[in-house]
């Protein structure tokens, strides 16, 4: 019978108990569970006002605690909190004397804030995903893409005049081109190229541990040298974040427009003579 009764007490510390949140203001909570004296958890920091001089995304926006204007284009935007720093919950193990008529569950003990460590894992070296850092890496990327999505689709239609969302359509009837000169590739050839070659670079990419380095790698990458400048680099950042920002919200309308009207950017502007 004792021994029963202390299995079933291990099982019952294994598996947890259930939580409850005693910060209901907090973002996303794990529980986990450690051993040591009770401690109280840390104070919350006071939600720190913006100076008047500080430029927000709307005017008289108050921006969340977390982006504090400390990160180049900050500008406090983060309706869903998604960049909220994630915080765990440490418990104590619950009593497990199996001489008492109920046992008493563990309490919380401490907090844990996770930190924007990288590990040589090529594939999630971030210890946390839903970071600052990684939130401000996807944003660069995505919007260097959109960049060269905007001009490509833009330049391609002035030059072929075929609109970007039917350039697929040509390929697969008269074969592989580009801007009206065919290529000696097939369709199927040039899409396995691209799978390769893209995902070597992104493995390669995400095997670099400096998060300097995995923002703006220079090198090839600055043929011109333009970042050497200490003076000049912080508004080179500002300026790439920005038309970064603006082309992510320009492809993405003509992506809608295609969507609702077939037309491309140059055509649709073109109808409005008509």
């Amino acid at each position: 019978m004792a021994t029963v009764t202390t299995a079933a007490a291990a099982t019952s510390c294994f598996f947890g108990i259930p939580i409850h949140n005693p910060y209901p203001s907090s973002g996303r909570i794990q529980a986990r569970f450690g051993f040591g004296t009770k401690k109280p958890a840390p104070p919350k920091k006071a939600a720190s006002k913006p100076p008047s001089d500080r430029l927000v995304w709307f005017p008289g926006a108050n921006p969340p605690e977390w982006l504090d204007g400390t990160m180049i284009g900050d500008r406090g935007f983060d309706p869903f909190g998604l960049g909220k720093p994630a915080e765990y919950l440490q418990y104590d193990l619950d009593s497990l004397d199996q001489n008492l008529a109920k046992n008493v569950a563990g309490d919380v003990i401490g907090v844990i804030n996770e930190t924007a460590e990288l590990k040589p894992t090529p594939f999630q070296p971030y210890t946390e995903v839903f970071g600052l850092q990684r939130f401000r890496e996807c944003e660069l990327i995505h919007g260097r893409w959109a960049m060269l999505g905007s001009l490509g689709a833009i330049a391609v239609e002035a030059l072929t005049g075929v609109a970007w969302q039917d350039a697929g359509k040509v390929e697969l009837v008269e074969g592989s081109s580009y801007l009206g000169q065919p290529l000696p590739f097939s369709l199927t050839t040039l899409i396995w190229i691209e799978v390769l070659v893209i995902g070597y670079i992104e493995f390669q990419r995400n095997a670099e541990l400096d998060p300097e380095k995995r923002l703006y790698p220079g090198g090839y990458f600055d043929p011109l040298g333009l970042a050497s400048d200490p003076e000049k680099i912080d508004n080179l950042k500002l300026a790439e974040i920005k038309h970064s920002r603006l082309a992510m919200v320009a492809f993405l309308i003509f992506g809608i427009q295609a969507a609702i009207t077939g037309k491309g950017p140059i055509s649709f502007i073109a109808s409005f003579n008509n």
